[in-house]
């Protein structure tokens, strides 16, 4: 297994960009291609966090599969301004020089994250449920638009004119996004959250949203915050999940 920090230019956010990536070894998994896992960063990290802070590098070492923590800074992964387009960095620019860089798997990939990050797994994989065959997310930030102008994003989106403001604010409802979907197109869906997170209401609201609309799904909770510990423990199903939807079992 290898880790690599990389850097590239992107054409959506009009500059470069950071990566850190757990590049599969071809003499412990075999040569490939690989499928792609985008795991996401939360909001007070970087691309960096989840092989510093967690073992993910350790989880998926025997793994066939291209893991790509992007950095997305504060853009919960959303495009806001010539040079806030993170949503197509990742659904543009990266995949496009991945496919240009690494031994990868055309198809589907795999998106999972936390907090901010999980938030933007579960709004990509519903959005492009062509795109994505299995998506987990853990402790997510699932607000709903009045709690985003109020909350989080407040001052991010004051900095915006009131159009954009709008458009901005309906494009992160991810509670409209799930209500125009599709369910017999959606990739398998996984999310959870711990019972101290200052996030859990939220989540069992999401749950209760996604039974309401039929959208099938696996939702758990377990003990734990907001924390890296509960996230280390945790992403482990996530990636059994991927593991079997994407046929590397």
């Amino acid at each position: 297994m290898i880790t690599a920090q990389v850097e590239m230019m992107s054409r959506s956010l009009g500059h470069h960009v950071s990566y850190s990536a757990i590049i599969p070894d071809a003499k412990e998994v075999g040569p490939g291609p690989y499928p792609v896992l985008y795991q996401l960063h939360g909001a007070s990290d970087s691309h960096q966090a989840w092989l510093l802070r967690s073992n993910l590098v350790r989880h998926i070492a025997k793994v066939p599969m291209l893991v790509v923590c992007p950095d997305g800074m504060l853009s919960f992964w959303l495009n806001s301004g010539a040079r806030m387009r993170y949503e197509d960095f990742l659904m543009t620019d990266l995949p496009e020089h991945l496919m240009n860089t690494f031994n990868i798997l055309p198809g589907k990939a795999a998106i999972g994250g936390l907090s901010m990050g999980g938030y933007g797994a579960l709004r990509l994989g519903l959005k492009y449920p062509d795109r994505f065959a299995s998506v987990w997310a853990h402790s997510s930030a699932l607000w709903t638009t009045e709690e985003l102008r109020a909350g989080r994003m407040r001052d991010y989106v004051l900095e915006l004119s009131a159009e954009t403001q709008a458009q901005l604010l309906a494009e992160a409802d991810i509670y409209s996004l799930a209500a125009r979907v599709d369910s017999q197109r959606c990739p398998v869906i996984g999310f959870d959250c711990g019972t101290e997170d200052f996030l859990i209401e939220e989540n069992r609201r999401f749950h209760a949203h996604l039974v309401k609309l039929g959208i099938t799904h696996t939702y758990r909770e377990h003990p734990g915050a907001h924390t890296w510990d509960y996230w280390d423990t945790h992403v482990q199903e996530a990636l059994a999940q991927h593991v079997r939807v994407l046929g590397l079992e």
